[in-house]
């Protein structure tokens, strides 16, 4: 037989092997002046013999060994008409073949199709597991069989675009992946704070669908930094608000070193600049002493509430002896809460409540009791809060996270995926206002 090339010889012998039950490997090649193959020889994956192990003799492992000395061989060599003509055939082999089921595991014959990796290139930006998108691929061609490849080696080609993607290191990913966002959408906006050896420290972003909706719905603002994720555990730090449908929207993201005051001054400033200065009326967070700092020296206009049911689950703990000895104690406790109208009967009411349960110098109420104007519903009716209580909207974002982003992810795969979540909201957003322009409310 003869070949245009050695890569049509190879084809060939591996289709060969392949029907006979043994995997091959290219053994030698020999090249002329000008690069061009002379002689080319196929062998049989079994040939020759393992090599002796230079390690102590008392390793934990030894991998089994696969060659056998089989001499089965095939050798091509060029010809005057330019071709590769075979010169050298040898049939026999020392081993026994791949029966008929195991045929699709031999290596040589093992590839990832281009289709097929556009699909699992897809399904990695799409959040889809590896196992889930293996099935997907069986299912299309009609069993594990017939796909090609081993289930390694398509978990091999995902982690190998991964090691790609951030080969530059996490920092110059980041910075390229800002880069063409904001080619892609001029408006988009993000600023990376770095340290003086260029680790980063702090990252914010915010996409222009974001800055409009914070120009529409950012008078009532929701901060947390309860969400840890990525694989370096750095707290996720999203601004939150609701729309004219009362769904979530996010006006910004933000991922931070730490939870110090020089980090939430940097924040802070940030979202101001991208948010050309708009400063919320209120802002909800939880009980965070640096937080509160950086908040009224750059929030100077804004009312800075604390979560109501964030304060009720810190008492629930440290009062747990007093829940379970009285069952009013709840109710009392949820009345000075959220009830009141007048301060002076809630007042009252709560220093009623700590002489009846024999309170009055707890040290947890007292605490609660300090931070009354950030909390008591009584001290916020004259400031808009678009009826938000709690950071809950918070917490209810990083249950929706935590099912497309997962711990191990670095900050490139972080973002990417990030981005899908803002699309899934926006989506819903969408539904809802189709449904508002085909429908009528009933008054």
């Amino acid at each position: 037989m003869k070949f245009d090339c050695d890569d049509s010889a190879y084809e060939f012998y591996k289709d060969y092997a392949h029907q006979i039950g043994f995997s091959v490997r290219k053994q030698f090649i020999k090249r002329g002046n000008m690069g061009q193959v002379i002689r080319r020889t196929f062998c049989c994956s079994k040939e020759g013999e393992r090599g002796v192990d230079k390690r102590q003799e008392h390793v934990h492992f030894h991998r089994p060994i696969s060659r056998v000395g089989c001499l089965a061989q095939m050798t091509c060599q060029l010809q005057k008409d330019g071709m590769l003509e075979v010169v050298s055939f040898h049939e026999q082999h020392n081993h026994e073949f791949a029966p008929s089921p195991m045929k699709h595991m031999l290596r040589s014959k093992r590839k990832i199709a281009p289709a097929q990796k556009a699909i699992a290139n897809d399904a990695e930006k799409s959040g889809i597991s590896i196992k889930q998108t293996i099935d997907l691929l069986s299912m299309q061609v009609g069993g594990h069989e017939n796909l090609g490849f081993l289930d390694y080696d398509y978990k091999n080609h995902v982690h190998r675009e991964r090691r790609k993607a951030l080969k530059k290191g996490d920092a110059r990913a980041v910075m390229e992946y800002f880069h063409n966002m904001q080619l892609e959408d001029p408006s988009y906006f993000y600023s990376v704070q770095v340290d003086d050896d260029g680790l980063i420290l702090n990252i914010f972003w915010a996409d222009a669908r974001s800055i409009v909706d914070y120009g529409h719905f950012g008078d009532v603002l929701c901060f947390d930094t309860t969400y840890r994720t990525t694989q370096y555990d750095r707290p996720f730090a999203p601004f939150i608000g609701f729309n004219h449908h009362k769904q979530t929207v996010i006006f910004g993201a933000s991922l931070l070193y730490d939870e110090t005051i020089e980090s939430f001054n940097w924040l802070f400033k940030t979202f101001l600049s991208a948010m050309s200065g708009k400063q919320p009326k209120t802002i909800h967070t939880d009980q965070s002493a640096a937080m509160a700092k950086a908040i009224a020296e750059v929030f100077v206009e804004s009312n800075h509430r604390l979560c109501v049911w964030h304060i009720y689950q810190n008492a629930t703990k440290k009062l747990s002896h007093v829940f379970h000895s009285s069952k009013q104690f709840a109710t009392d406790l949820g009345h000075c809460m959220y009830d009141y109208e007048d301060e002076d009967e809630w007042l009252v009411a709560w220093n009623n409540m700590l002489e009846k349960y024999n309170l009055t110098k707890n040290k947890c109420l007292c605490g609660i009791f300090d931070l009354k104007e950030k909390w008591a519903m009584v001290y916020g009716r004259h400031m808009f809060t678009a009826d938000m209580k709690t950071t809950q909207r918070s917490e209810s974002m990083n249950n929706v996270l935590k099912k497309y982003l997962k711990s191990k992810y670095n900050l490139l795969p972080f973002l990417e995926h990030y981005s899908r979540v803002l699309a899934d909201w926006r989506r819903q957003e969408l539904q809802v206002d189709f449904k508002m322009r085909q429908t009528t409310p009933v008054l």
